[in-house]
């Protein structure tokens, strides 16, 4: 029976990693689809600042919106990894300053979910992209040392 060495236990992993990196990124995409679908309504940025609590680099932008006849308030969500550049938050206030009429999208399941920005953004396809290179490599890799 052949034994498993270190090389290959450790390409093994790194190849599962790929598999549930993969996976990950295939969810936020196939999330970011369905986005797309969501119907909007009229809304106002209530607030437009630069950092949040817990990403100063971030901007805040809360928004309200009116949905079956209640008012809701949502915060605009970025994805926790992001690190932004400094341009990115003078975008973000820019497009969206305090008072500004907005086209708010929100999830007809839950209108409680909302967002300013439905489908995807450039970083969503690029997690699922680094699981496929992963899988490929580990797999070159237990191939070739094999």
């Amino acid at each position: 029976m052949p034994r498993l060495d270190f090389y290959e236990i450790f390409m093994g992993i790194f190849t599962l990693a790929g598999i549930v990196t993969a996976a990950w990124g295939w969810r936020i995409i196939v999330k970011a689809k369905k986005t797309q679908k969501w119907p909007s309504v009229e809304g106002v940025i209530e607030k437009s600042k630069r950092g949040m609590e817990h990403n100063d680099l971030l901007p805040e932008i809360v928004f309200s919106y009116e949905v079956d006849g209640r008012r809701r308030t949502r915060t605009q969500e970025f994805p926790r990894s992001l690190t932004p550049l400094p341009h990115f938050t003078e975008a973000y206030l820019e497009k969206y300053p305090a008072g500004a009429k907005v086209s708010v999208y929100y999830n007809p399941a839950d209108p409680d979910r909302a967002t300013l920005e439905v489908g995807f953004i450039s970083g969503d396809w690029m997690i699922f992209v680094w699981g496929l290179g992963m899988i490929a490599i580990g797999i070159v890799f237990l191939v070739a040392g094999g």
